[in-house]
């Protein structure tokens, strides 16, 4: 293991404050997945894209590819630890050392809290804080050893104001903010950070999957409402904060979780 210290590791550069090192990026078969392992493949990272579904994943690679970046997929269900691991073995023979991680995959569901099942709750705890946890763990210890690393994880906007209907979600995000926040401190003295984004309402395939039928555009309207900018958020804009997040443009920021929400609830 490499001496600890508090000065990043000197790594090739490629472009916009990135090292050549490959990027690891969970949920990226659809929404902010996708557009965020996009945007990194255009700075000249490997990517590797990690989805559940196998088709959507091989779609975010064919982008990248076809955009002249190089992107491989991994059918992986980030909830399974061994998955998580044979992945990552796979991707550092693949794509070579992993410098960079975003874990994004999770899952949504509207129900009261009576309502939900054991299963429920523990699914999506499995999904999006184990997962988290499973694939951190299994890029650090190469972080660790190079003196190198960039995490950036999903929380939420429910996370900070709570949320009804969705208490299950809201509880799963904000414990990817403690456990954010947590791992900055504990691996600081190895030159990794890890921060965290909080998105509000993103106009992407898992928020419209929580409305449907008609009332779809009635939830937009009334949502839009009660947010300063006036819209719904784009995937796209939200991958440009994970970017400068995992960059060395970042360099001195870690621990923090960036809210971006249009404004919603603003001190």
């Amino acid at each position: 293991m490499a001496k600890a210290s508090r000065t990043p590791a000197k790594q090739a550069e490629t472009t916009d404050g990135f090292h050549d090192l490959a990027a690891v990026v969970t949920g990226a078969g659809s929404g902010m997945g996708r557009s965020t392992a996009v945007a990194l493949a255009r700075r000249g990272l490997s990517v590797a894209v990690l989805d559940r579904n196998n088709e959507a994943a091989k779609g975010t690679a064919s982008l990248i590819t076809e955009g002249g970046g190089k992107g491989r997929a991994y059918k992986v269900d980030v909830s399974r630890s061994r998955e998580v691991d044979r992945a990552f073995a796979r991707i550092s023979k693949d794509l070579g050392p992993v410098g960079y991680l975003v874990n994004i995959a999770g899952i949504d569901e509207l129900c009261p809290l009576e309502k939900i099942t054991d299963e429920a709750w523990s699914r999506m705890f499995s999904i999006a804080v184990n997962g988290c946890f499973y694939c951190c763990r299994a890029a650090l210890p190469g972080m660790m050893e190079r003196g190198f690393g960039s995490i950036v994880n999903m929380s939420s906007l429910h996370a900070v104001r709570g949320q009804a209907g969705r208490t299950h979600y809201a509880a799963s995000k904000a414990a990817i903010m403690g456990l954010t926040k947590s791992l900055a401190r504990e691996k600081a003295v190895y030159g990794i950070r890890v921060n965290g984004v909080a998105p509000g309402p993103i106009d992407t395939p898992l928020w419209r999957s929580g409305r449907g039928g008609g009332t779809l555009t009635k939830d937009i309207a009334e949502r839009v409402k009660i947010i300063p900018l006036g819209r719904l958020g784009t995937a796209e804009e939200i991958a440009e904060i994970f970017v400068f997040l995992l960059s060395d443009r970042a360099s001195y920021i870690t621990g923090q979780i960036v809210t971006a929400d249009g404004g919603e609830v603003m001190p």
